[in-house]
């Protein structure tokens, strides 16, 4: 069907925004990003809902776009310095982490493929399982605080992408992974008010 093919293009296009955040240095970029990331997320809960008469997926893609198109883009303009655009990850290299992110991706859906796909019978939630790894990466290569809080709003958005490939959760789930965000939101910029870089580990240890 075409709407399948729709979802599919929609798809590729979110997992491919996932893959543009690893390789950006500056937190301005990012967040344009994942905002990006976010509404086309939202346009694929809309094609759902309307292809499906689930009129509940529309108000979802309503709710991604003031949540995740909105307050997070103001909340975090709040917490920016100044200097908006010279908000630089100073420990990233974007040779070492485009290649570590195309094996993660590679890993992710190999991983899917034999583990979860016999359960699911959904090609598609190998998109959303990965875009959930992605975001595991970028928490765990990034020092700065800002690139740590997009991280979060990638895994939920790879969760909800999940629950609309696999299987569409009820609506109450729905909005609880929704308040689980906005929880992310009030945490997040309490966390960036702090160091906005924090030294590694092996660091800490020495």
């Amino acid at each position: 069907m075409i709407y399948l093919e729709i979802e599919a293009i929609l798809g590729a296009l979110i997992l491919g925004s996932t893959l543009v955040v690893q390789t950006r240095s500056y937190i301005r970029p990012m967040i344009n990003t994942v905002v990006t990331q976010s509404v086309l997320l939202a346009v694929t809960a809309t094609v759902i809902g309307v292809t499906t008469d689930a009129p509940d997926l529309i108000v979802l893609a309503a709710l991604i776009v003031v949540l995740r198109g909105i307050l997070i883009r103001h909340f975090l303009d709040l917490k920016l310095p100044k200097s908006k655009m010279f908000v630089k990850e100073s420990s990233h290299g974007v040779a070492s982490v485009s290649i570590y992110s195309v094996i993660v991706l590679i890993f992710s859906f190999l991983l899917y493929r034999y583990l979860f796909f016999q359960i699911t019978q959904a090609p598609l939630g190998a998109i959303g399982f990965s875009m959930v790894v992605q975001g595991l990466l970028l928490i765990a290569t990034r020092r700065n605080s800002f690139a740590h809080f997009i991280g979060y709003v990638e895994e939920e958005n790879g969760i909800i992408f999940m629950s609309l490939t696999i299987i569409p959760l009820p609506f109450i789930v729905e909005i609880s992974v929704l308040l689980d965000v906005l929880a992310l939101i009030i945490v997040g910029t309490g966390l960036v008010t702090e160091n906005v870089e924090h030294p590694r580990i092996e660091e800490l240890m020495g």
